[in-house]
């Protein structure tokens, strides 16, 4: 970075690590301690982080957001906002994990320390990711639906800030007793997949809801390619089990899971579906266009 970079640090006061105000504090020391001229803006609502970035494209150098995944959500799409409003430059993006499960930010490797993460949001090397449109909105890293996809929305903020990843965990086995079937019809890069499911998810991610883990050497985050699970009704443990080891293995068991590659994903359901962002709930109704923005995003760590 350049001395006198104009940086606007947009920070979420209510994700689990931002609590203590030494954190904040930490922050903003490295970042002005770098020659940076640092202007803070805190959410309030959502919204707030998308609108912000949107305006902030056109006039600071660098953006970068402390919060959860949803806030980095948010920021992204108010970048992508800005792009197709007219901004001309590419805006340099940064990310300070503050949330309670931080996907994003895990498979990328970023520092679990507040100000090893702003030093590294400053001074780090670009990366070009790919970043997906869901409909008309973007997503960082997973759209998903379906077991555990509620999960990451309607956890209170508060349990999340005191139990942190586990706050999931416990919320998420609550829905195994009301499990959902969802009947559709899915067209990927041309091929068609149909029938019941009760889980999918379109990725760019080794980590999704901090459950599953996927494979980092079949996860590239800038090969224009998501990766996709749908998986079927389940009936016994042993057909539970295979599917954890088609997870981990990345060798899916086409009894109980679908696993791919695509770009472009086209969904039709037989009734209306809500879906997860990046953690956050988005109506899709029954009809979902997902596609691959390849090297979109120009990120620093």
């Amino acid at each position: 970075m350049n001395d006198g970079e104009k940086v606007l640090l947009i920070v979420n006061p209510a994700a689990g690590q931002l609590h203590a105000k030494t954190g904040l504090m930490d922050i903003l020391c490295r970042m002005n301690k770098l020659g940076a001229e640092v202007t803070v803006y805190t959410t309030g609502a959502r919204g707030d982080a998308r609108k912000r970035a949107a305006d902030g494209a056109f006039c600071y150098d660098r953006i970068i957001c402390c919060g959860g995944d949803g806030t980095m959500n948010e920021t992204v799409n108010g970048i992508m906002d800005a792009a197709e409003a007219g901004l001309e430059k590419p805006v340099k993006l940064g990310y300070i994990p503050a949330g309670s499960t931080n996907d994003f930010a895990a498979g990328l490797g970023l520092p679990k320390h507040l100000g090893k993460a702003a030093e590294a949001a400053m001074t780090g090397t670009e990366h070009l990711l790919d970043i997906g449109s869901f409909n008309k909105k973007k997503f960082v890293y997973v759209a998903s639906f379906g077991l555990f996809s509620a999960t990451s929305y309607q956890v209170d903020q508060n349990l999340k800030n005191v139990f942190g990843h586990m706050a999931y965990v416990f919320s998420g086995m609550q829905e195994l007793g009301n499990i959902r079937e969802y009947s559709a019809k899915i067209i990927a890069d041309g091929k068609e997949y149909s029938g019941d499911y009760i889980y999918g998810s379109i990725s760019n991610a080794t980590s999704i809801g901090g459950v599953l883990k996927m494979d980092p050497k079949n996860v590239d985050l800038a090969d224009g390619k998501f990766e996709v699970i749908l998986i079927h009704p389940l009936d016994t443990a042993d057909e539970l089990a295979r599917v954890a080891s088609s997870v981990i293995s990345q060798k899916p068991d086409p009894t109980v899971m679908e696993y791919f590659h695509a770009s472009e994903i086209e969904i039709e359901f037989e009734q209306k579906v809500n879906w997860s962002l990046d953690g956050e709930e988005e109506r899709g109704g029954k009809k979902v266009h997902i596609r691959n923005l390849n090297k979109m995003l120009h990120f620093y760590s």
